[in-house]
């Protein structure tokens, strides 16, 4: 089937049986349609209907076109009706996008509240704590992040551990990190490895990270090529 075919079809499932399952995909292939309007109109319809990823849904959606406001306001609005890991996600991603985009402190209670189901709240929170004069309890909440696996924490604690001189430790955890999918790990692992005297290695993991597009990385690389008299043969 085309693309219209496509979204005939989720219009159809939705308008047979209205639930969070069919409203949830007749909005995601609205938006991915660019009916952004439609989409959040369906969105509604299923708050309306009592399913609140109506609101989580329209959060996304609202967030991704860059209307954080409205897109924190759904997601709060939708935590409070929702329970258990969904609950605390929902709250979790709130402050989540308080935190990045406005640098708010006040997003610390939910930060606390959806970092066990959401681990970006829980980077963010050792985030906060750091500029809020707690470095040791955000160190704290890093430590447990990576012991549960999250790869979100992972990267932050190894920048911890190198700027307190921890560079064995710090290499492990980006290595880990990259393992994990963190392509942002590789360019770090690359200065620790500089750091350490391992030139090569370290140019090896540099051009690895400027490979998956990481912006630092390639503005390094290019400003070296530049200053090279080779590079002018």
């Amino acid at each position: 089937m085309g693309e219209a075919e496509d979204l005939r079809a989720f219009r159809d499932a939705w308008l047979e049986a209205q639930d969070g399952l069919t409203g949830r995909h007749y909005a995601e292939a609205l938006e991915a349609a660019g009916e952004i309007d439609m989409a959040l109109e369906v969105c509604e319809r299923m708050w309306e209907l009592g399913f609140p990823a109506g609101y989580t849904d329209a959060a996304w959606i609202e967030h991704d076109r860059g209307n954080v406001g409205r897109a924190v306001q759904l997601m709060i609005a939708a935590a409070e009706v929702l329970e258990g890991d969904e609950g605390a996600e929902a709250e979790g991603v709130a402050g989540h996008w308080r935190w990045e985009h406005w640098n708010d402190v006040s997003a610390e209670t939910m930060l606390r509240a959806g970092m066990q189901a959401y681990p970006s709240a829980r980077a963010d929170l050792a985030a906060l704590l750091r500029v809020t004069g707690r470095p040791v309890e955000g160190l704290e909440v890093l430590r447990a992040g990576v012991e549960a696996g999250e790869v979100v924490c992972m990267l932050p604690l190894g920048n911890v551990l190198s700027e307190h001189g921890d560079l064995a430790a710090a290499e492990a955890l980006y290595r880990r990190a990259v393992d994990l999918g963190d392509t942002y790990a590789a360019w770090n692992l690359a200065v620790v490895l500089a750091e350490q005297g391992r030139h090569a290695e370290a140019d090896d993991w540099a051009w690895r990270a400027a490979a998956t597009g990481d912006e630092v990385a390639i503005q390094h690389l290019s400003g070296r090529v530049s200053r090279d008299p080779a590079s002018d043969d």
